[in-house]
């Protein structure tokens, strides 16, 4: 999705979804927070979800369990 290019129908209809009050984030702490990032096809409605700073994955890693 983030090239652009829906992974379930092909199309090229990708828009990108982020800085809203609405905006889902992973609590990492008291006090902080990574944001989320929406990748939207506007021709099927598949979503993906990606955090929007990568330096922040190694705080989830620690704080989440793994599966």
């Amino acid at each position: 999705m983030k090239d652009g290019i829906c992974p379930k129908c092909a199309a090229k209809e990708v828009r990108l979804f982020k800085n809203t009050p609405a905006e889902l984030s992973i609590n990492t702490g008291f006090f902080s927070a990574a944001s989320v990032v929406y990748y939207i096809c506007t021709e099927c409605g598949y979503v993906e979800l990606y955090v929007a700073n990568k330096s922040e994955l190694p705080e989830i890693a620690k704080k989440l369990p793994k599966v």
